[in-house]
């Protein structure tokens, strides 16, 4: 079988994965090809990356420059738009493309008919604004951070940074965009970064007046520079998943959370280096938990920190039904008061412990007593339910078994390890094993056994797992998703 005979299921996900100009050379190999091309299958994602439906151009004083293609654009709405359902449109520093590229979908909307909506199968719109980041402290450099789609200055200073976020023109482009779609299902708007009060609400408003009942998932990451409480989420009545920054929060939010959105299961309280950190009283949780239990209903609440992030984030007290900590960030070390402080809060809820992105920042120390060794232990026997850990920084092989030993006792079923962060070691040899019935001797001659080889390591763990259990290398411990 060559590949003119491929499956058309894998012909459509190879595809689909294809840039439009890939996509069309392989169009011209064969007729089996050339029929994987005009399947609707392919045609389900649109991303806007700043290349794509442009061309380039030389400028006399800024040199060659990539300007928006309206040809391209309106060529492939008219062809292939009526099968959209995913439009991402990623973070882009030309805003005069962007605004282009919202105004020519916008006017293709409004020039149908009501009843001829063109995105009739359009389910999800993800938008991300490029914030631009100034380190020069001088202010007459300012205005070569601003574009002419700026009405006013929006600038949030930080230390010595000073971070642009949006408005003006661009902002009024994204809400008329917004306005003229409808029956959306999931919604993404990151990085907004809206500085003044007039604005809030702004996207929002008009995502209620199509989507209301529709939407099923929405986030909202970094929608202002401040601490300001987003009450209008609370009005999405069919919300089932919710991603949010840690200051568009407050307990009134949270109890409009419990209250109004009866659907609701998933909460995501995300930060990052453009959240401001926010604490909340831990009386809320408890009222939260009193609504929860009477309307018998469970919340997912997940503590994700990612990007540049550096800092921890705040805990939610002890009733918070916290079942998810995860770190997919390069920044930040593992902190063993950080995991003793979960061990306290969240014994009888926490699932899942990762620390995601291989590559690490900041400095891992070498010594035992600077690891976090003991800690993760202490963690896999104290979270009767966590099913899930993913460790990327030095840990002994001692402590790999220990942790597989003791996870396997209670609910542990993915344990992810990056090999590059694993040492041959044993630091056990005077600790003295008699917790719950153990066996101190066995588990000293089973350590000592199984710790001085990687492969020994593997085996070990495989057995107590029951299946092929390997350590990682970084590409794979980069693909791990939970």
């Amino acid at each position: 079988m060559g590949w003119e005979d491929l499956p058309t299921i894998l012909l459509e996900d190879i595809f689909s994965f294809l840039s439009l100009t890939y996509r069309y050379n392989c169009s011209q190999v064969c007729r089996s090809w050339y029929e994987t091309f005009h399947s609707p299958v392919i045609w389900y994602t649109l991303t806007f990356d700043g290349i794509l439906f442009t061309r380039k151009r030389f400028h006399f004083y800024r040199g060659m420059e990539r300007i928006f293609n309206p040809y391209r654009t309106q060529f492939y709405l008219s062809r292939k738009g009526e099968h959209l359902r995913r439009l991402i449109i990623k973070p882009i520093i030309e805003y005069n493309n962007m605004c282009d590229f919202l105004n020519m979908l916008t006017n293709f909307i409004n020039y149908r008919d009501h009843d001829n909506y063109p995105f009739r199968y359009l389910e999800e719109f993800s938008f991300t604004f490029y914030v631009l980041i100034s380190y020069d402290n001088d202010l007459n450099n300012q205005n070569a951070f601003m574009n002419h789609y700026y009405q006013e200055s929006n600038v949030f200073i930080r230390g010595k940074k000073r971070y642009y976020g949006t408005g003006g023109v661009i902002l009024q482009t994204l809400r008329r965009f917004i306005s003229s779609i409808r029956c959306l299902k999931r919604f993404h708007l990151n990085n907004l970064f809206l500085g003044s009060d007039s604005d809030i609400g702004a996207c929002l408003d008009e995502l209620i007046e199509h989507s209301c009942e529709t939407l099923q998932y929405i986030e909202i990451l970094n929608y202002t520079s401040h601490t300001i409480p987003l009450y209008i989420v609370g009005l999405f009545s069919n919300l089932n998943t919710i991603s949010i920054s840690s200051h568009s929060l407050d307990e009134n939010v949270l109890l409009l959370f419990a209250n109004h959105l009866i659907h609701l299961y998933r909460l995501n309280i995300v930060q990052d280096e453009l959240t401001t950190p926010c604490r909340y009283p831990d009386t809320v949780w408890s009222e939260i938990e009193i609504i929860l239990r009477e309307n018998k209903r469970q919340w997912f609440i997940q503590m994700s920190t990612q990007g540049k992030c550096k800092c921890e984030p705040y805990w939610p007290g002890s009733p918070a039904p916290v079942r998810a900590i995860v770190y997919n960030t390069c920044s930040i070390k593992v902190d063993k008061t950080s995991i003793y402080t979960c061990m306290e809060q969240y014994k009888t809820t926490l699932e899942t412990y990762a620390h995601l992105k291989s590559m690490c920042r900041v400095y891992v120390p070498r010594s035992f007593l600077e690891r976090a060794d003991t800690a993760y232990i202490g963690a896999v026997k104290t979270f009767r339910y966590l099913h899930t850990i993913a460790i990327k920084e030095r840990i002994s092989t001692a402590t790999c078994l220990l942790i597989a030993y003791y996870g396997t006792r209670n609910n542990l079923k993915q344990f992810y390890l990056r090999r590059n962060c694993v040492i041959l070691r044993n630091e056990y040899r005077k600790y003295l094993f008699n917790e719950n019935g153990d066996n101190n001797e066995f588990i000293h001659i089973w350590l000592e056994k199984n710790c001085r080889k990687y492969n020994q390591v593997e085996d070990a763990v495989t057995i107590l797992f029951g299946r092929q259990w390997k350590m990682l290398t970084d590409w794979e411990y980069n693909q791990i998703r939970v």
